[in-house]
């Protein structure tokens, strides 16, 4: 089947294929990246979407960058140019996820349209995250406090803490968001 931005089901069949690459079962890279062996199987089916934080804990498990898990392959190039026609938006259950980096697992840039219907799952993983609103009103939640946030506000925190992100009003939202790896 191609691999396309409509296929929801394709991301969870890259991770199946990286993970049978190296030869690890669905409860290896559960106890890697936190999830039950269940959880896994229905990411990799397509009957889940994995949270946009699971989806950084799956690459940094696998040793890629999350633009390399849920883009187009690999490229020859020492750097690369993100066209805003080329893009290739992907779903997940935060909403509309858009890379923005590339394969250099150091730092992650996405695009990511948060729907009013999204859900807000709780994420945590490694390293340090920025987040900047450009468009709609965003609720961030970091650890014990919530914080509302508007166009041009941004936010960065470490990420270890558990976090969700949310849309209000009941109205998408447009956010540019970095995480890093702890040095």
């Amino acid at each position: 089947m191609p691999e396309t931005q409509d296929d929801h089901s394709w991301i969870g069949r890259r991770i199946a294929r990286l993970r049978r690459e190296r030869g690890w079962t669905l409860a290896a890279l559960g106890d890697k990246v936190g999830l039950s062996s269940t959880q896994l199987s229905r990411i990799e089916s397509g009957t889940r979407q994995a949270s946009v934080g699971t989806l950084i804990e799956i690459a940094r498990a696998f040793g890629v960058s999350l633009s390399e898990l849920v883009a187009d392959e690999e490229r020859a190039s020492p750097f690369q140019v993100f066209r805003l026609a080329e893009r290739k938006p992907r779903n997940t259950a935060n909403g509309i996820l858009t890379p923005l980096s590339g394969r250099y697992p150091g730092l992650e840039a996405v695009h990511l349209t948060i729907l009013a219907s999204a859900e807000a799952p709780t994420a945590q993983h490694v390293g340090e995250e920025w987040l900047y609103v450009l468009t709609g009103m965003v609720q961030v939640a970091i650890g014990a406090t919530t914080l509302t946030l508007e166009p041009g506000d941004a936010v960065h925190f470490p990420s270890h803490a558990p976090h969700s992100l949310r849309g209000i009003d009941n109205q998408p939202a447009e956010v540019l968001l970095i995480t890093t790896r702890a040095n």
